[in-house]
């Protein structure tokens, strides 16, 4: 591959990854809307969706740090509040755990269904639509 296709291939790569982080993000916000269901089910079941959930969003995180540095060391750019976001998911997942020790399902469903969902949302709304943006200067 010769040095002047390079540029563009990262920049396709790039692209793409925002793009499936962004798909990644609409399947966990899927989840979260039927986690409810699950709360009336036994609590392995529950469990089991719950630790499947806190390990999505986990990747989704990871995925998101790295698509942020690289945004970063290309446009030489920040977007500060991509940290705060995943310092309050962390809150958050604390939060859960709290709730889920407790075993308060109402806690933690609340803690889903508003706290986790309304993080992830300006994921969705703010802060993958500016990555794209820097991305594509």
């Amino acid at each position: 591959m010769s040095r002047m296709t390079e540029p563009s291939y990262n920049q396709e790569f790039l692209l793409n990854t925002v793009e499936l982080a962004s798909q990644y993000l609409t399947d966990i916000l899927l989840e979260i809307q039927s986690f409810h269901y699950s709360l009336d089910q036994k609590e392995y079941h529950s469990n089991h969706i719950l630790s499947q959930l806190s390990s999505e969003v986990g990747h989704f995180v990871e995925l998101t740090t790295l698509l942020a540095r690289l945004v970063t060391l290309r446009t030489k750019v920040t977007i500060p509040d991509i940290k705060e976001s995943h310092i309050q998911l962390l809150f958050i997942f604390k939060a859960m755990n709290q709730a889920q020790a407790k075993k308060d399902n109402t806690a933690l469903e609340e803690l889903i269904k508003y706290e986790l969902k309304d993080n992830l949302t300006q994921w969705k709304i703010l802060f993958i639509p500016q990555i794209k943006k820097l991305l594509n200067r």
